[in-house]
């Protein structure tokens, strides 16, 4: 096999760094939904003025992270 050149070299680091950062946003969507989670759970029994508007707020962000959650090539 024929050692790479540079230029082949640095096909495959930009494609490594593009897999990499993939991954890394499907990771932090997810930690982001987690938590949305959690926060919707500690605002449920709250009756604060605008608790509704907190929970409801979280759903709405849960909802549109929600995708993302369930790739399975996101899993991981």
């Amino acid at each position: 096999m024929a050692e790479q050149t540079a230029y082949e070299r640095l096909q495959q680091a930009a494609a490594e760094a593009s897999e990499g950062a993939r991954l890394l946003a499907l990771r932090t969507l997810r930690d982001v939904h987690r938590e949305c989670a959690a926060l919707e759970e500690e605002w449920r029994h709250r009756q604060d003025p605008g608790a509704a508007d907190v929970r409801a707020a979280l759903a709405r962000i849960r909802t549109k992270l929600a995708p993302a959650t369930t790739m399975p090539w996101g899993n991981g």
